[in-house]
């Protein structure tokens, strides 16, 4: 078969199984802790080895080096993630997420093929089963419970102003600027920019109020309250909250697979301003969570960093009554 098609045909078989698990029979499970479609690991952890073997596969096999066997399944990978984004089948968040497990796993993939191949060629029979694998192992899954697990994320950072002033800024902060949250790793995958957070007096209590970009608008009602010192609140997400295009469907925070738990931030008065720590508990509920996990500790650690380093250089800025990028 002809190079490009080698890539193709495997390209080819991803975005059909990515088609075929957004099918209604992958998101029709009737228990709703339980996973569907492309948050199978049926899908995640099974096409991609898949997409490899058939790149080696179709491209010769054992007359290849093993360099290619390892190197070669990226190709088709790339196509094929690259064919879900053009087809907004997936977002950016996911993609950036997926990516390097898509890439070992084809390279584990087309590795042992490599390596069947040099004592047997698989029949198109055995190959057919082979790729029909994921189907029949997402139909048994879409039905298992989801398990839960929680976990937590901590930084801590020196400011030069006054415990006032931090916690002022803690429950006002407006007019957040993208340049000021840009840093953050989260943020340039695609998550919304916030735009502002204010504290207001309700009926039910101090709430705080949050604004992100793309119509983003949730609470985060207060748990505890010592001013000046200490401040911890929830997450609600009422109907609406999230509009549909501004996370993609598996990383909704909120959803079943992630969630914010609580969050904290402690102030401690120092010779040189204030001590700012801040403790965000988390959710991560999927198949795989041994990876997720990880990204969810990437992600909610450099946010967690992120927001520090944006109240740092706001309060800096307000305390030497400075002007510049930052300033309120």
């Amino acid at each position: 078969m002809k190079k490009r098609y080698v890539f193709a045909a495997g390209a080819g078989y991803g975005l059909l199984m990515r088609l075929a698990f957004g099918l209604p029979f992958f998101g029709s499970a009737e228990i709703s802790n339980t996973a569907s479609q492309a948050m199978l690991w049926s899908f995640l952890c099974l096409v991609p080895p898949l997409v490899g073997a058939l790149t080696v596969h179709f491209s010769g096999g054992r007359q290849r080096s093993v360099g290619y066997a390892i190197i070669a399944p990226w190709v088709s990978i790339l196509m094929f993630v690259g064919g879900a984004a053009v087809l907004l089948i997936e977002g950016s968040i996911c993609i950036a997420m997926a990516l390097p497990l898509f890439l070992a796993l084809a390279s584990l993939g087309g590795l042992v093929m490599w390596l069947v191949s040099r004592f047997y060629r698989p029949s198109s029979s055995v190959l057919g089963s082979l790729l029909l694998l994921p189907l029949l192992a997402g139909s048994w899954e879409r039905d298992q419970p989801l398990p839960q697990a929680l976990q937590a994320a901590d930084a801590t950072i020196m400011i030069a102003a006054s415990p006032e002033a931090v916690w002022k800024l803690i429950n006002r902060a407006e007019d957040i600027r993208p340049a000021e949250m840009r840093e953050g790793l989260a943020y340039r995958m695609g998550l919304p920019y916030p735009i502002s957070a204010r504290t207001t007096e309700t009926e039910q209590g101090r709430v705080r109020k949050l604004s992100w970009e793309k119509g983003v608008r949730f609470d985060e009602p207060i748990l505890d309250w010592q001013e000046n010192r200490f401040i911890r609140w929830s997450y609600s997400f009422p109907a609406g909250a999230i509009p549909p295009d501004a996370l993609d469907e598996h990383v909704v925070i909120g959803g079943k697979y992630f969630d914010l738990v609580d969050t904290s931030y402690r102030l401690t008065p120092v010779a040189t301003g204030t001590r700012l720590d801040i403790h965000v508990t988390y959710r991560v509920s999927t198949h795989f969570n041994w990876y997720a996990d990880a990204w969810g500790r990437v992600l909610v650690a450099d946010a967690a960093g992120t927001i520090l380093r944006f109240y740092k250089r706001r309060a800096e800025v307000g305390a030497t009554g400075i002007a510049g990028v930052g300033a309120p």
